[in-house]
Protein backbone atom coordinates (compact mmCIF):
# COMPACT_ATOMS: atom_id res chain seq x y z
CA UNK A 1 0.00 0.00 0.00
CA UNK A 2 1.48 3.50 -0.47
CA UNK A 3 2.76 6.11 1.70
CA UNK A 4 -0.06 7.39 3.39
CA UNK A 5 -0.57 11.41 2.25
CA UNK A 6 0.83 14.17 5.08
CA UNK A 7 -1.44 15.64 7.12
CA UNK A 8 -1.11 18.77 9.50
CA UNK A 9 -0.76 18.22 12.89
CA UNK A 10 -4.27 18.24 14.78
CA UNK A 11 -6.24 16.61 11.75
CA UNK A 12 -7.12 13.11 12.03
CA UNK A 13 -9.07 10.75 9.60
CA UNK A 14 -11.20 7.47 10.30
CA UNK A 15 -9.69 4.18 8.38
CA UNK A 16 -11.93 3.01 5.98
CA UNK A 17 -11.85 -0.75 7.29
CA UNK A 18 -14.74 -2.22 4.08
CA UNK A 19 -12.36 -1.12 1.29
CA UNK A 20 -9.22 -2.48 2.73
CA UNK A 21 -10.84 -6.12 3.66
CA UNK A 22 -12.55 -5.91 -0.24
CA UNK A 23 -9.19 -5.43 -1.82
CA UNK A 24 -7.57 -8.21 0.40
CA UNK A 25 -9.92 -10.66 -0.43
CA UNK A 26 -9.36 -9.77 -3.91
CA UNK A 27 -5.27 -10.81 -3.71
CA UNK A 28 -6.56 -14.00 -2.33
CA UNK A 29 -8.83 -15.09 -4.69
CA UNK A 30 -6.48 -13.73 -7.49
CA UNK A 31 -3.69 -16.66 -6.06
CA UNK A 32 -6.25 -19.25 -5.70
CA UNK A 33 -7.73 -19.02 -9.37
CA UNK A 34 -5.36 -21.56 -10.59
CA UNK A 35 -5.94 -23.85 -8.62
CA UNK A 36 -9.77 -23.99 -8.73
CA UNK A 37 -9.47 -24.36 -12.33
CA UNK A 38 -7.20 -27.38 -12.20
CA UNK A 39 -9.63 -28.77 -9.73
CA UNK A 40 -12.76 -28.05 -12.40
CA UNK A 41 -10.69 -29.50 -15.15
CA UNK A 42 -9.82 -32.78 -13.41
CA UNK A 43 -13.70 -32.92 -12.48
CA UNK A 44 -14.26 -32.66 -16.26
CA UNK A 45 -12.38 -35.26 -17.53
CA UNK A 46 -13.44 -38.09 -14.76
CA UNK A 47 -17.18 -36.86 -16.20
CA UNK A 48 -16.25 -37.75 -19.81
CA UNK A 49 -14.20 -41.31 -18.18
CA UNK A 50 -18.05 -42.42 -17.18
CA UNK A 51 -19.82 -41.58 -20.21
CA UNK A 52 -17.40 -43.65 -22.24
CA UNK A 53 -17.01 -46.83 -19.81
CA UNK A 54 -20.12 -48.99 -20.53
CA UNK A 55 -22.29 -49.48 -16.99
CA UNK A 56 -21.86 -52.48 -15.19
CA UNK A 57 -24.10 -55.31 -15.07
CA UNK A 58 -23.76 -58.02 -11.78
CA UNK A 59 -23.15 -61.53 -13.07
CA UNK A 60 -26.38 -63.47 -13.60
CA UNK A 61 -28.87 -60.76 -13.49
CA UNK A 62 -30.54 -59.55 -16.69
CA UNK A 63 -30.59 -55.24 -17.07
CA UNK A 64 -34.13 -54.42 -16.55
CA UNK A 65 -33.98 -52.54 -20.38
CA UNK A 66 -31.96 -53.68 -23.22
CA UNK A 67 -30.51 -51.43 -26.35
CA UNK A 68 -32.96 -52.73 -29.44
CA UNK A 69 -31.09 -53.91 -32.67
CA UNK A 70 -30.73 -51.09 -34.92
CA UNK A 71 -33.36 -50.70 -37.72
CA UNK A 72 -32.16 -52.81 -41.27
CA UNK A 73 -32.61 -49.90 -43.85
CA UNK A 74 -33.94 -51.66 -46.89
CA UNK A 75 -31.69 -51.43 -49.77
CA UNK A 76 -33.37 -51.15 -53.27
CA UNK A 77 -32.83 -53.65 -56.24
CA UNK A 78 -29.25 -52.67 -58.33
CA UNK A 79 -29.10 -49.85 -55.81
CA UNK A 80 -25.63 -49.62 -57.20
CA UNK A 81 -25.84 -49.49 -59.89
CA UNK A 82 -28.46 -47.26 -60.25
CA UNK A 83 -26.76 -44.65 -58.69
CA UNK A 84 -23.92 -45.04 -61.44
CA UNK A 85 -26.63 -44.58 -64.09
CA UNK A 86 -28.10 -41.45 -62.26
CA UNK A 87 -24.70 -40.27 -62.34
CA UNK A 88 -23.64 -40.68 -65.80
CA UNK A 89 -27.38 -39.16 -67.23
CA UNK A 90 -29.14 -35.92 -67.12
CA UNK A 91 -31.90 -35.98 -64.90
CA UNK A 92 -34.18 -34.94 -67.91
CA UNK A 93 -32.64 -38.30 -69.72
CA UNK A 94 -33.97 -40.59 -66.45
CA UNK A 95 -37.73 -42.00 -67.14
CA UNK A 96 -39.17 -41.90 -63.44
CA UNK A 97 -42.61 -44.24 -63.73
CA UNK A 98 -43.31 -47.83 -65.01
CA UNK A 99 -42.10 -48.32 -68.83
CA UNK A 100 -44.70 -50.95 -69.15
CA UNK A 101 -47.02 -47.64 -68.60
CA UNK A 102 -45.27 -45.57 -70.33
CA UNK A 103 -44.42 -47.31 -73.40
CA UNK A 104 -46.55 -49.82 -75.40
CA UNK A 105 -44.82 -52.46 -77.01
CA UNK A 106 -45.13 -53.85 -80.68
CA UNK A 107 -42.76 -56.49 -82.22
CA UNK A 108 -39.53 -57.25 -81.59
CA UNK A 109 -36.95 -55.74 -84.52
CA UNK A 110 -33.24 -56.66 -83.60
CA UNK A 111 -30.75 -57.28 -81.18
CA UNK A 112 -27.59 -55.67 -79.98
CA UNK A 113 -24.50 -56.69 -78.19
CA UNK A 114 -25.89 -55.87 -74.62
CA UNK A 115 -29.78 -56.70 -74.96
CA UNK A 116 -32.98 -57.44 -77.64
CA UNK A 117 -34.55 -54.60 -79.40
CA UNK A 118 -38.01 -54.01 -79.27
CA UNK A 119 -40.36 -51.26 -81.36
CA UNK A 120 -42.31 -49.67 -79.12
CA UNK A 121 -44.86 -46.22 -78.94
CA UNK A 122 -45.17 -43.98 -76.35
CA UNK A 123 -48.81 -44.23 -74.96
CA UNK A 124 -49.26 -40.25 -74.40
CA UNK A 125 -48.47 -39.89 -77.90
CA UNK A 126 -49.03 -42.96 -79.66
CA UNK A 127 -46.99 -41.24 -83.09
CA UNK A 128 -43.87 -41.14 -81.27
CA UNK A 129 -42.11 -44.65 -81.62
CA UNK A 130 -39.26 -45.64 -80.31
CA UNK A 131 -37.02 -48.69 -80.05
CA UNK A 132 -36.78 -50.20 -77.13
CA UNK A 133 -33.48 -52.01 -75.62
CA UNK A 134 -34.13 -53.75 -72.51
CA UNK A 135 -30.96 -55.26 -70.44
CA UNK A 136 -30.92 -57.73 -67.89
CA UNK A 137 -29.13 -56.36 -65.12
CA UNK A 138 -27.03 -58.67 -62.49
CA UNK A 139 -25.14 -56.87 -59.30
CA UNK A 140 -21.99 -59.10 -59.86
CA UNK A 141 -21.75 -59.08 -63.30
CA UNK A 142 -20.06 -55.66 -63.18
CA UNK A 143 -17.54 -56.36 -66.61
CA UNK A 144 -21.31 -55.89 -68.24
CA UNK A 145 -22.36 -52.89 -66.25
CA UNK A 146 -19.12 -51.67 -67.68
CA UNK A 147 -20.14 -52.04 -71.50
CA UNK A 148 -23.87 -50.60 -70.52
CA UNK A 149 -22.91 -47.58 -68.47
CA UNK A 150 -20.04 -47.08 -71.82
CA UNK A 151 -23.20 -47.32 -74.33
CA UNK A 152 -25.64 -45.18 -72.35
CA UNK A 153 -22.69 -42.80 -71.87
CA UNK A 154 -22.23 -42.12 -76.07
CA UNK A 155 -25.74 -42.47 -76.64
CA UNK A 156 -27.28 -40.32 -73.61
CA UNK A 157 -25.02 -37.70 -73.42
CA UNK A 158 -23.35 -37.06 -76.71
CA UNK A 159 -25.23 -34.97 -79.18
CA UNK A 160 -24.57 -35.45 -82.87
CA UNK A 161 -27.13 -35.47 -85.99
CA UNK A 162 -24.67 -38.65 -87.33
CA UNK A 163 -25.07 -41.14 -83.91
CA UNK A 164 -28.39 -42.28 -82.43
CA UNK A 165 -29.56 -40.62 -79.58
CA UNK A 166 -30.97 -42.01 -76.11
CA UNK A 167 -34.31 -40.72 -75.36
CA UNK A 168 -34.60 -41.85 -71.50
CA UNK A 169 -33.89 -44.83 -70.05
CA UNK A 170 -35.25 -46.64 -66.59
CA UNK A 171 -34.47 -49.54 -64.22
CA UNK A 172 -37.24 -51.48 -63.14
CA UNK A 173 -37.20 -54.80 -61.32
CA UNK A 174 -33.97 -56.55 -63.01
CA UNK A 175 -34.32 -55.14 -66.50
CA UNK A 176 -32.49 -51.66 -67.55
CA UNK A 177 -34.95 -50.00 -70.53
CA UNK A 178 -33.32 -47.60 -72.79
CA UNK A 179 -35.61 -45.66 -75.54
CA UNK A 180 -33.78 -44.81 -78.59
CA UNK A 181 -34.22 -43.09 -82.10
CA UNK A 182 -36.44 -45.61 -84.39
CA UNK A 183 -34.57 -45.98 -87.79
CA UNK A 184 -36.14 -47.04 -90.51
CA UNK A 185 -33.51 -50.01 -91.59
CA UNK A 186 -29.87 -50.33 -91.56
CA UNK A 187 -27.80 -50.58 -94.90
CA UNK A 188 -27.24 -54.27 -94.66
CA UNK A 189 -31.19 -54.39 -94.76
CA UNK A 190 -31.17 -52.02 -98.00
CA UNK A 191 -28.69 -54.00 -99.39
CA UNK A 192 -30.32 -56.98 -98.82
CA UNK A 193 -33.92 -56.07 -100.39
CA UNK A 194 -31.96 -54.51 -103.99
CA UNK A 195 -30.65 -56.77 -105.99
CA UNK A 196 -27.64 -54.34 -106.87
CA UNK A 197 -25.44 -52.44 -104.94
CA UNK A 198 -25.32 -49.02 -103.62
CA UNK A 199 -24.33 -46.42 -106.20
CA UNK A 200 -21.17 -44.33 -105.67
CA UNK A 201 -23.07 -41.15 -105.10
CA UNK A 202 -25.34 -42.82 -102.28
CA UNK A 203 -21.92 -44.67 -100.92
CA UNK A 204 -19.88 -41.57 -100.43
CA UNK A 205 -23.13 -39.84 -99.17
CA UNK A 206 -23.75 -42.47 -96.30
CA UNK A 207 -19.80 -42.63 -95.85
CA UNK A 208 -19.64 -38.66 -95.50
CA UNK A 209 -21.88 -38.80 -92.58
CA UNK A 210 -20.60 -41.74 -90.85
CA UNK A 211 -17.14 -39.98 -91.33
CA UNK A 212 -18.54 -36.55 -89.64
CA UNK A 213 -20.19 -38.99 -86.48
CA UNK A 214 -16.54 -40.87 -86.06
CA UNK A 215 -15.21 -37.27 -86.27
CA UNK A 216 -17.41 -36.44 -83.33
CA UNK A 217 -16.82 -39.75 -81.65
CA UNK A 218 -13.33 -39.26 -81.46
CA UNK A 219 -13.19 -36.18 -80.62
CA UNK A 220 -14.52 -36.94 -77.58
CA UNK A 221 -12.21 -39.69 -76.99
CA UNK A 222 -13.86 -42.71 -78.19
CA UNK A 223 -13.31 -45.29 -80.91
CA UNK A 224 -16.58 -47.11 -82.33
CA UNK A 225 -14.51 -50.83 -83.28
CA UNK A 226 -17.41 -52.09 -84.91
CA UNK A 227 -18.21 -50.24 -88.29
CA UNK A 228 -20.03 -51.75 -90.62
CA UNK A 229 -23.37 -52.17 -93.39
CA UNK A 230 -25.52 -53.75 -90.38
CA UNK A 231 -24.66 -50.53 -87.75
CA UNK A 232 -25.31 -47.76 -89.87
CA UNK A 233 -28.67 -47.23 -90.05
CA UNK A 234 -30.78 -45.11 -92.30
CA UNK A 235 -34.17 -43.05 -91.15
CA UNK A 236 -36.96 -42.37 -94.08
CA UNK A 237 -35.98 -38.48 -94.09
CA UNK A 238 -32.62 -39.72 -95.52
CA UNK A 239 -30.92 -39.50 -91.99
CA UNK A 240 -27.45 -41.29 -91.84
CA UNK A 241 -26.45 -42.85 -88.00
CA UNK A 242 -24.20 -44.88 -86.24
CA UNK A 243 -26.07 -47.23 -84.28
CA UNK A 244 -27.66 -49.98 -82.72
CA UNK A 245 -29.82 -52.58 -84.63
CA UNK A 246 -31.13 -54.39 -87.71
CA UNK A 247 -35.14 -54.17 -88.09
CA UNK A 248 -36.23 -56.94 -88.78
CA UNK A 249 -38.58 -55.91 -91.30
CA UNK A 250 -35.87 -55.83 -93.38
CA UNK A 251 -36.29 -59.86 -94.06
CA UNK A 252 -32.25 -60.20 -93.46
CA UNK A 253 -30.89 -63.17 -92.01
CA UNK A 254 -31.91 -64.22 -88.69
CA UNK A 255 -30.35 -62.20 -86.04
CA UNK A 256 -28.13 -63.47 -82.87
CA UNK A 257 -27.02 -61.55 -80.02
CA UNK A 258 -23.13 -61.27 -81.99
CA UNK A 259 -24.33 -60.39 -84.89
CA UNK A 260 -24.57 -56.27 -83.89
CA UNK A 261 -22.52 -54.52 -81.96
CA UNK A 262 -23.51 -51.26 -81.36
CA UNK A 263 -21.82 -48.66 -79.29
CA UNK A 264 -21.88 -51.71 -76.51
CA UNK A 265 -17.72 -52.23 -78.36
CA UNK A 266 -16.79 -48.60 -78.59
CA UNK A 267 -14.05 -47.81 -75.93
CA UNK A 268 -12.03 -44.71 -74.52
CA UNK A 269 -8.88 -43.41 -76.29
CA UNK A 270 -7.47 -42.80 -72.81
CA UNK A 271 -6.62 -46.26 -72.04
CA UNK A 272 -4.34 -49.02 -74.33
CA UNK A 273 -6.18 -50.82 -76.33
CA UNK A 274 -5.77 -54.40 -77.73
CA UNK A 275 -8.22 -56.86 -77.23
CA UNK A 276 -9.19 -58.26 -80.85
CA UNK A 277 -12.73 -56.89 -80.38
CA UNK A 278 -15.26 -56.01 -83.48
CA UNK A 279 -16.23 -57.81 -86.20
CA UNK A 280 -13.68 -60.34 -88.18
CA UNK A 281 -13.89 -59.35 -91.68
CA UNK A 282 -13.94 -55.69 -90.47
CA UNK A 283 -10.67 -55.27 -88.66
CA UNK A 284 -7.75 -53.56 -89.13
CA UNK A 285 -4.57 -55.65 -89.20
CA UNK A 286 -3.13 -54.42 -85.71
CA UNK A 287 -6.45 -55.14 -84.40
CA UNK A 288 -6.24 -58.81 -85.76
CA UNK A 289 -2.88 -58.98 -84.62
CA UNK A 290 -3.92 -57.65 -80.71
CA UNK A 291 -1.08 -54.92 -80.77
CA UNK A 292 -2.20 -51.37 -79.73
CA UNK A 293 -4.34 -49.17 -82.14
CA UNK A 294 -5.66 -46.75 -81.97
CA UNK A 295 -8.99 -44.41 -83.75
CA UNK A 296 -8.03 -45.28 -87.13
CA UNK A 297 -8.97 -48.50 -86.92
CA UNK A 298 -12.70 -47.05 -87.46
CA UNK A 299 -11.13 -45.56 -90.76
CA UNK A 300 -10.10 -48.98 -92.00
CA UNK A 301 -13.50 -50.78 -91.23
CA UNK A 302 -15.13 -47.49 -92.78
CA UNK A 303 -13.28 -48.12 -96.08
CA UNK A 304 -14.46 -51.59 -96.07
CA UNK A 305 -17.60 -50.90 -95.26
CA UNK A 306 -17.76 -48.94 -98.62
CA UNK A 307 -16.21 -51.36 -100.57
CA UNK A 308 -19.54 -53.76 -98.95
CA UNK A 309 -21.66 -50.78 -99.93
CA UNK A 310 -20.80 -51.39 -103.93
CA UNK A 311 -20.20 -54.80 -103.85
CA UNK A 312 -23.36 -55.87 -101.44
CA UNK A 313 -20.89 -57.69 -99.88
CA UNK A 314 -17.25 -57.03 -97.74
CA UNK A 315 -14.05 -58.10 -100.24
CA UNK A 316 -13.44 -61.67 -97.76
CA UNK A 317 -17.35 -62.35 -98.06
CA UNK A 318 -16.34 -66.39 -99.50
CA UNK A 319 -14.73 -66.72 -95.98
CA UNK A 320 -16.05 -68.56 -92.90
CA UNK A 321 -13.66 -69.06 -90.67
CA UNK A 322 -11.90 -66.70 -88.33
CA UNK A 323 -8.70 -68.20 -88.37
CA UNK A 324 -8.90 -67.93 -92.34
CA UNK A 325 -9.86 -64.53 -92.20
CA UNK A 326 -7.46 -63.35 -89.87
CA UNK A 327 -4.61 -64.81 -92.09
CA UNK A 328 -6.07 -63.12 -95.13
CA UNK A 329 -6.35 -59.50 -93.86
CA UNK A 330 -2.29 -60.20 -92.75
CA UNK A 331 -0.67 -62.11 -95.73
CA UNK A 332 -3.17 -61.41 -98.55
CA UNK A 333 -4.11 -59.48 -100.99
CA UNK A 334 -5.18 -55.79 -99.81
CA UNK A 335 -8.97 -55.14 -99.98
CA UNK A 336 -10.51 -54.16 -103.27
CA UNK A 337 -13.69 -53.48 -104.85
CA UNK A 338 -14.79 -57.15 -106.61
CA UNK A 339 -18.00 -56.50 -108.75
CA UNK A 340 -18.42 -52.66 -109.37
CA UNK A 341 -15.51 -50.72 -111.34
CA UNK A 342 -15.64 -47.34 -109.05
CA UNK A 343 -13.89 -44.26 -110.18
CA UNK A 344 -10.33 -43.44 -110.02
CA UNK A 345 -10.91 -40.78 -107.25
CA UNK A 346 -12.97 -43.49 -105.02
CA UNK A 347 -10.43 -46.54 -105.18
CA UNK A 348 -7.68 -43.87 -104.15
CA UNK A 349 -9.60 -43.02 -101.10
CA UNK A 350 -10.61 -46.60 -100.05
CA UNK A 351 -6.34 -47.36 -100.70
CA UNK A 352 -5.86 -44.32 -98.93
CA UNK A 353 -7.86 -45.56 -95.96
CA UNK A 354 -6.89 -49.24 -96.13
CA UNK A 355 -3.19 -48.58 -95.23
CA UNK A 356 -1.35 -51.79 -93.80
CA UNK A 357 0.97 -49.20 -91.47
CA UNK A 358 -1.32 -47.63 -88.93
CA UNK A 359 0.97 -44.76 -88.33
CA UNK A 360 0.39 -44.16 -92.05
CA UNK A 361 -3.15 -44.45 -91.94
CA UNK A 362 -5.21 -41.42 -92.04
CA UNK A 363 -7.79 -40.41 -89.19
CA UNK A 364 -11.18 -39.16 -90.01
CA UNK A 365 -11.04 -36.28 -89.87
CA UNK A 366 -8.43 -35.92 -92.76
CA UNK A 367 -10.22 -38.58 -94.86
CA UNK A 368 -13.48 -35.88 -94.25
CA UNK A 369 -11.72 -33.23 -95.26
CA UNK A 370 -10.43 -34.49 -98.55
CA UNK A 371 -13.93 -36.37 -99.34
CA UNK A 372 -15.63 -32.75 -99.26
CA UNK A 373 -12.89 -31.41 -101.11
CA UNK A 374 -13.46 -34.09 -103.76
CA UNK A 375 -17.10 -33.42 -104.04
CA UNK A 376 -16.84 -29.72 -104.15
CA UNK A 377 -14.23 -30.23 -107.08
CA UNK A 378 -16.74 -32.59 -108.59
CA UNK A 379 -14.23 -35.40 -108.66
CA UNK A 380 -17.02 -37.89 -106.93
CA UNK A 381 -20.53 -37.41 -106.95
CA UNK A 382 -22.61 -37.16 -103.90
CA UNK A 383 -26.00 -38.33 -103.38
CA UNK A 384 -28.17 -35.64 -101.70
CA UNK A 385 -30.63 -36.55 -98.36
CA UNK A 386 -33.62 -36.03 -100.01
CA UNK A 387 -32.10 -38.79 -102.95
CA UNK A 388 -31.35 -41.64 -99.92
CA UNK A 389 -34.84 -40.85 -98.49
CA UNK A 390 -36.93 -41.62 -101.73
CA UNK A 391 -34.36 -44.65 -101.73
CA UNK A 392 -35.29 -45.77 -98.65
CA UNK A 393 -39.10 -45.71 -98.94
CA UNK A 394 -39.16 -46.92 -102.18
CA UNK A 395 -37.13 -49.97 -100.61
CA UNK A 396 -39.70 -50.16 -97.47
CA UNK A 397 -42.60 -48.42 -98.69
CA UNK A 398 -44.20 -49.16 -95.98
CA UNK A 399 -44.41 -46.98 -93.29
CA UNK A 400 -45.06 -49.11 -89.85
Amino acid sequence: MGKAPWRAPGNWQMPDIIKENWERKQIELAKAKPVAKAIINEVKKRIIQQKKKKPWIPVGVAPDILPLPPIPKAQKPHAEFEAKLRKILPSSKILERNPREHYMAHDKVGSGANGAVIRASVRSSKKLQVAIKRCHIEDHDTNHHTFILRELRIMGCMTHPNLIQLREACLAEDYLWMGMELMACSVFGLLYNTTIGLSEAYTVRIAKECLEGLVYLHSKKYMHRDIKCENILLGRDGQVKLGTYTPRKSKIRKLTEKTLADFGLATPLNKMNQARLGTAKWMAPEVVMEQSYFENVDVWSLAITMIEMMDRVPPLYYLEENREIYGEILYGNPPKFNFTVPSSAMTDIVDWMLNQDSQRRPGARLVLVRVKLLIQMGVIQCANQGDLSNLVCRVFPNHE
